[in-house]
């Protein structure tokens, strides 16, 4: 495991957060905030790097074989997507309203994590709008497998790349602004060349790593990536959005990652620190949980016209999101994980 990027898992959960919080207060309407969709651009990437880290050695030399590979994928995000669209369809107010047919194609699609493929916002948005993104992971662990044995020549993988790349900008651009979204946001094919561009990482990474580098020359690399990073963030308003859902963020998200996957800079030290680590760990129950508790949390203040400050409600919000993660994870993720294991692997 490499503890520097599992705790960058927390940050950029953070930042999808704050782009969520503009349902408590107008604030959270700025740029500063809602660019914090980048998130998800970085998760996808992550995701490529760190499926390639765990997995790619292991299939081409045949220590686990395909099915193995996609049950442990399986018994890691369905679970807990399960348990939160049940909550979701309960709850009623995280769909929009239809019935009869028409709702249970909606939760059937949810259910399957096909959703995201169709560019309608009442598909893509349903019941816990946030498992959209799982779409694109369930899509890019079928691939994996696949993709493996071109990891041999990282060319063949970078032709890919390159090929998807271009049809995907010029498809942005020629694309009407009202179906962006749709198309190149959530849809898990415009998001396959973010996994690409991981799994390219990782055969930078492989170069790399053994490479000498010292503290000072590691922590130069890894405040530049935070400045570059932070340069492209900041400009991005300038810049259409519907490249910014993804493309334009690829070279500040690789060299944030290329950076701190080395863990030789004074900013990796910080972040190897166990609670950061474990805050990375629980990420992914953050990520599927912290919109109920923020809608939750509106529609409560709404009703009962009660406004407490955001700086004392966003804080205590976080605290409680953080909280039920920390439970999700050693209490229902962890066990669920190894149960299905257990069962698939039979």
């Amino acid at each position: 495991m490499i503890n520097t990027l599992t705790s960058l898992r927390l940050i950029f959960a953070f930042m999808v957060f704050g782009a969520h919080c503009y349902v408590i207060d107008d604030i959270f309407s700025t740029h500063f905030f809602k660019e914090g969709f980048v998130g998800v651009s970085f998760f996808f990437v992550l995701s490529g790097f760190i499926i390639a880290y765990n997995y790619q050695k292991k299939l081409q030399e045949k220590e686990i074989t395909r099915r193995r590979f996609w049950v442990a994928r399986i018994a890691r995000v369905y679970p807990l997507h399960w348990l939160t669209l049940f909550i979701a369809a309960i709850l009623g107010d995280y769909v929009v309203a239809s019935g009869g047919l028409d709702w249970c194609r909606h939760f059937l699609a949810s259910l399957t994590l096909t959703h995201a493929y169709i560019p309608e916002a009442d598909y893509y948005f349903s019941f816990n709008s946030p498992s959209w993104s799982l779409c694109c992971e369930q899509l890019f662990y079928i691939c994996f497998p696949f993709l493996v044995p071109l990891t041999r020549n990282y060319k063949h993988l970078l032709y890919i790349f390159c090929v998807t790349a271009i049809l995907l900008v010029v498809g942005m651009h020629f694309t009407p602004e009202e179906e962006i979204k749709g198309y190149w946001y959530v849809n898990p094919i415009a998001r396959f060349p973010d996994f690409i561009a991981g799994m390219l990482l990782f055969q930078l990474y492989g170069r790399l790593k053994d490479k000498p580098i010292t503290f000072r020359q590691g922590s130069l690399m890894e405040i530049g990536a935070v400045i570059l990073f932070l340069t492209f963030y900041m400009c991005a308003s300038e810049i259409p959005k519907v490249y910014r859902y993804s493309c334009f963020y690829w070279l500040p998200v690789a060299v944030v990652l290329i950076s701190f996957s080395l863990q030789k800079g004074i900013l990796s030290r910080i972040l190897s620190h166990r609670f950061l680590v474990m805050g990375g760990e629980i990420s992914y129950g953050f990520y599927l949980i912290h919109l109920f508790i923020l809608l939750s949390y509106a529609k409560w203040q709404k009703e009962a016209g009660f406004d407490i400050a955001w700086y004392v409600s966003v804080p205590v919000l976080f605290g409680i999101t953080v909280l039920l993660s920390l439970l999700s994870y050693r209490y229902f993720e962890r066990p669920m994980n190894k149960r299905v294991k257990s069962l698939l692997n039979k």
